[in-house]
């Protein structure tokens, strides 16, 4: 079974539903004990796993470079902070800002 990336969150959602026996949809007797009988299986697809491999890759990389701001505050107090407005201007058109 391939899961589509972008419904994901909705998997994910009716998953943690499911989970704490809150009602997903109608299921009628029948279909409840054939379910119980077997066992519940995900697969992922190699995109998913790749965006999953991603995510946790990201989680452990901060988002403010705080040797950066430390080096910028020091330059800031001493007054040697040079900027170059024309790099910055550059970079704002560009879309790289």
């Amino acid at each position: 079974m391939r899961i589509d990336p972008k419904k994901l969150s909705e998997i994910t959602r009716k998953t943690v539903e499911a989970a704490r026996g809150e009602q997903v949809g109608e299921v009628d007797a029948t279909a409840k004990s054939s379910q119980a009988a077997q066992a519940d299986q995900v697969s992922l697809s190699h995109q998913a796993r790749q965006i999953q491999r991603a995510h946790q890759a990201l989680s452990g990389i901060p988002e403010v470079r705080q040797e950066k701001v430390a080096q910028a505050k020091r330059k800031i107090a001493q007054g040697t902070l040079e900027i170059d407005a024309e790099a910055i201007a550059r970079r704002i058109v560009e879309g790289g800002i």
